[in-house]
């Protein structure tokens, strides 16, 4: 006969906690690895740099600007297809590259500016729209995912930072289109490759310095925090296709 008393189901067993040196070791790692991207774009910039300013460099220069476009067709290619028709895409548009490289060295300045100002056009789109009525700005969504609820005098304050960078990127793009129309290939790549990491970076303390003087009192992150705000904006988004954007 069955017993009558209740049958109590062993619990499933815990997850074995992480080890405080494994979380550490991945922190050192996260760490290195944006040291290490940091120094792939200063060395791939200055790459760029050099070959713009260097007379008969132009077929290295051709290459180094069409780098960005080659890996992201085949990311794009390996993603709808998989890696062989993406290995195989990458291999025939360098080798077309090298066929033509000829005439299109001539011109290699448009892949410098299609890169420069197609990324600065595309972050300043990206604040612009989430700056139209029913959605949330960007630098909120970030201060959100980094503090927490904000007041309103905060709330405030992101919307006129994201308003900034709107303006800012948008500047970047004409500048940069009437020095690559009225200046040479050299100075523009001046601007391009020199100037905007500069002022980016100037941008970046200045918002610091005046959030520190609009709320003296409260706990102030650095750049990677606002990394890793974005990133968790980015994953959140992606996860509820319904999040305020």
């Amino acid at each position: 006969m069955p017993s009558s008393q209740p049958f109590d189901r062993p619990s499933p067993p815990a997850a074995p906690p992480v080890p405080a040196r494994q979380d550490a070791a991945v922190q050192v790692g996260r760490r290195h690895g944006w040291i290490g991207a940091i120094a792939g774009f200063v060395v791939y910039e200055s790459a760029l740099h050099r070959a713009a300013h260097q007379p008969g460099a132009e077929v290295a220069a051709l290459f180094l600007g069409a780098a960005p476009f080659l890996l992201i067709g085949f990311l794009a290619c390996r993603r709808a297809a998989g890696r062989i028709p993406a290995l195989i895409g990458l291999l025939a548009a360098c080798a077309a590259l090298w066929i033509w490289r000829a005439p299109l060295a001539g011109h290699f300045g448009w892949t410098y500016y299609l890169q420069h100002a197609g990324i600065n056009a595309a972050l300043g789109a990206m604040f612009a729209l989430s700056l139209r009525r029913g959605r949330t700005p960007l630098c909120t969504q970030i201060a959100t995912a980094i503090h927490g609820p904000l007041s309103a005098a905060h709330t405030r304050y992101t919307v006129r930072v994201t308003q900034a960078w709107t303006l800012f990127f948008a500047a970047t793009v004409g500048v940069s289109t009437l020095l690559f129309v009225l200046a040479p290939v050299a100075t523009w790549s001046s601007f391009a490759n020199l100037a905007t990491p500069l002022l980016i970076a100037l941008m970046f303390l200045g918002e610091a310095v005046c959030r520190r003087i609009a709320f003296p009192g409260m706990r102030h992150g650095g750049l990677l925090d606002a990394v890793h705000g974005y990133r968790a904006v980015m994953a959140a988004r992606a996860g509820r296709p319904g999040l305020p954007r």
